[in-house]
């Protein structure tokens, strides 16, 4: 995949991400922010971004998703990196990832983005003019005021001097302040430029200059002094002059020549094509906007015949023209432009009627929109895929929900059943429905468990544990499904591992459930083993690589580089072996999500070997908890009297959980409720130890329930354990269950030692 939208000449952006949804998403952010003359360059792979970069073209930053169809995890910034080092990369991650994110600052990216949205807006300038005129005159010097011009006269022979009220006035001296003699004047301030003038004018005759004079008052003027000089018949002469405060004159002219200058930068540097044509469409004057939006350099515009041909539809053209005649200006009209590369721009015309002594034309902007069409078009498809998204996770949790419910009633009542002292037959077909209702299950979980792990909502634990145990445990667990197809089923371990480790044990034992699972699944006759090597070690940890051996139907190679695809089967001689095809697909997240590498080998009618590599820290000390049991034992002993209220709407899964708890506690006095309102008559009558409360419940549902017991009743009724009986897998994460503060969930179908233990927990606690 190779896309390039240019949105600009300026900066280049190299975004590296295979996920179609999230470029566009960059693509829309730069696009309405300041940075939207950005080129942005799209590629899906690390290969290609690195071809691309090696190609010699320069970008401001690199923007790159670590999770790559070529490359994934950390050691995708490590290639880059390495490669590239002095490339400002960005890396882009999942909301579960800031870690992730922070680690890859450290490790020399630039900066790291969490997935998942910048609008600009031009800032306009004004100024405002003030200007200032004395309106307060008298006579003739109101006449001078009125003009800005002040006069005086000098006799050096006698050294009188007389000067006008609006000379004072010019050089911001106060109403009271005169001078009669010009000794008193040389050395007063403005004065000193009369007298420059005298020395010109005595030997020039005349003197006239435009000056800036700092004035008495404070501040400045612009004056204009113009003085002479003139001879009597005794040879004596005399000076006489006027200043006239051309301040107004001198600003007005600046701030024209700024107005220009703020024009022709405008006029040169506008992002819109401004351009000025004849009534026959000639173009006379135009900005270099004008020739990047229409692809034509200065000497093809100029020789156009006519700019408007450039519109891609002909009846547009002529309703424009027709408009501008009749109304003398339009804004904003919609326009296609054809330019000379063939592309189709989007357009908005602003255009008016200029009619003058020496033009009658129109001046004409066109601002070219097609990159904010594109990002209307991209911010519906985001909304589209978040709609959608929404809806899958709401499809997911009402699966849940409606195959969990009844399967509980199944899995409990076959639990009560082996329990209850069947005849062998019996007890194998009620076996059976327990099989068959846990494959089911398993279904409904791995469903679940793909769409948390695509959406990064996955969160790893960090615990110590045994990890000589945890295979002893694999083998317990897995060994009855060996034994039913004679499958010799086997683990070990090099000498040089060590047995305590600091992990998440829980995803650890998934992944190597799923895959032992898989190769008993396909092997019918020889043997399973799992081995685990080390590969390296340091301070920090050490990396370890676990391998699945069988001697099964083994894969194909052309298959081999589609198995960790998620519903991926395998069909072998017209048997389709069962199962969802997640299994190998979640190992895959688990792994890489841990920075991990997971692969496989095999050989058609010989077997397979399943490897993947984790890097663990090394645990000094693991305390070994007693059984969950005794547990349970010591928090509520199975002799302890206590009132639980069950409120569950489903008649079967009343059955079931009220014969499980009988069966562990015998003097549990229990009462049930068929919904919450029940519930809270029932509490209002009665006292009660704990509550367990069903979610979606007829007439008032299991939060409405609970938020009134927490918010409408007594302090000694208000505190009571509330455990969540529910089918919904992801209630922990939903907003309604932390705001009604239930203390826990117990997910349906449970198993009894689940229930026992949070029973028996928050009972003892209350």
């Amino acid at each position: 995949m190779n896309t390039a939208t240019p949105i600009g000449s300026a900066s280049k952006v190299l975004v590296i991400e295979d996920n179609p949804g999230d470029a566009r998403l960059v693509e829309i952010y730069l696009a309405e922010s300041d940075l939207h003359n950005c080129q942005i360059v799209h590629k899906a792979t690390l290969g290609a971004g690195m071809e691309t970069l090696e190609a010699g073209t320069e970008f401001a930053a690199v923007l790159l998703d670590l999770t790559l169809p070529d490359s994934r995890g950390f050691e995708t910034l490590e290639k880059l990196i390495s490669r590239f080092p002095q490339n400002n990369i960005i890396v882009l991650t999942g909301l579960a990832d800031k870690e992730l994110g922070l680690r890859a600052v450290k490790a020399g990216a630039q900066d790291f983005l969490v997935k998942g949205a910048f609008d600009s807006d031009l800032l306009a300038k004004s100024l405002r003019f003030s200007i200032e005129r004395n309106k307060v005159l008298k006579r003739l010097e109101e006449t001078q005021r009125l003009a800005n011009i002040g006069h005086w006269e000098c006799h050096p022979a006698s050294g009188h001097f007389n000067a006008s009220e609006e000379i004072y006035h010019i050089f911001g001296y106060p109403p009271e302040m005169r001078f009669t003699s010009w000794d008193e004047t040389l050395s007063k301030g403005p004065f000193l430029l009369l007298g420059q003038a005298h020395t010109i004018a005595a030997k020039e005759g005349t003197y006239r200059e435009d000056l800036k004079v700092n004035r008495v008052s404070g501040g400045f003027s612009y004056i204009y002094i113009q003085c002479r000089s003139t001879y009597r018949e005794d040879g004596s002469f005399f000076f006489q002059g006027i200043v006239q405060d051309i301040t107004e004159r001198k600003l007005t002219e600046q701030e024209m020549i700024k107005s220009r200058e703020r024009y022709q930068e405008v006029f040169t540097k506008s992002k819109d094509a401004l351009f000025i044509c004849t009534l026959e469409g000639r173009i006379l004057d135009f900005n270099h906007a004008t020739t990047q939006l229409l692809g034509y350099n200065p000497e093809e515009l100029l020789a156009l015949p006519q700019v408007l041909q450039l519109c891609r539809q002909e009846s547009r053209q002529q309703e424009l023209l027709a408009e501008l005649q009749q109304n003398g200006a339009v804004q904003d009209f919609e326009l296609q432009i054809l330019n000379k590369q063939g592309e189709v721009r989007d357009c908005l015309v602003t255009a008016s009627l200029l009619i003058s002594e020496d033009l009658e034309g129109y001046s004409i902007m066109l601002r070219d929109v097609t990159a904010h069409r594109q990002a209307e078009e991209f911010r519906k498809a985001r909304d589209l895929a978040r709609q959608k998204e929404q809806m899958k996770e709401q499809f997911l949790a009402s699966i849940s929900h409606e195959m969990r419910t009844p399967m509980n009633a199944i899995l409990g009542m076959s639990n009560i059943l082996l329990q209850s002292g069947l005849a062998p037959e019996h007890a194998q077909l009620v076996e059976s429905i327990k099989s068959s209702s846990g494959i089911l299950l398993g279904v409904v979980n791995d469903i679940l468990e793909i769409s948390e792990l695509q959406n990064g909502k996955v969160v790893f634990g960090h615990e110590p544990f045994d990890l000589d145990y945890l295979l002893r445990e694999l083998v317990n667990v897995m060994q009855y499904k060996a034994q039913e197809k004679d499958i010799y089923l086997q683990t070990g371990k090099a000498l040089d591992v060590p047995g305590l480790l600091k992990g998440d044990k829980l995803r650890l034992n998934q992944i190597l459930y799923n895959l032992v699972g898989n190769a008993i699944k396909f092997t019918d006759k020889g043997h399973v083993k799992i081995f685990v090597e080390k590969i390296s070690q340091s301070e920090s940890g050490v990396h370890l690589k676990f391998s699945v051996e069988d001697t099964g139907i083994g894969i194909a190679e052309a298959d081999l580089g589609a198995i960790f695809d998620t519903f991926t089967r395998v069909r072998h001689k017209n048997r389709l072996y069962e199962g969802t095809g997640l299994g190998l697909s979640i190992c895959r997240y688990l792994v890489e999500l841990q920075r991990g590498k997971i692969g496989a080998t095999s050989m058609p009618g010989r077997g397979s070997v399943f490897f993947f590599e984790l890097f663990f820290e090394q645990a000094e000390a693991l305390v070994k908890p007693g059984s969950l049991l005794e547990e349970i034992e010591r928090a509520l002993p199975s002799d302890a009297s206590f009132r639980l209220l069950l409120v569950e709407d489903h008649k079967l899964n009343q059955l079931v959980a009220t014969r499980i708890l009988l069966r562990r506690w015998e003097n549990l006095q229990l009462a049930t409720a068929e919904n919450g309102r029940e519930a809270i008559e029932l509490l209002e009558q009665r006292d009660f130890d704990i509550v367990l409360m069903d979610i979606q419940m007829p007439v008032m549902d299991g939060y409405e329930a609970t938020s009134y017991i927490r918010g409408q009743m007594p302090p000694e009724k208000s505190g009571i354990p509330i455990l969540a009986m529910t089918a919904h897998a992801h209630i922990s994460k939903e907003e309604r269950f932390s705001a009604c503060r239930m203390d826990n969930f117990i997910l349906k179908p449970f198993e009894p030692e689940e229930l026992y233990y949070k029973v028996a927990k928050h009972v003892n606690r209350k």
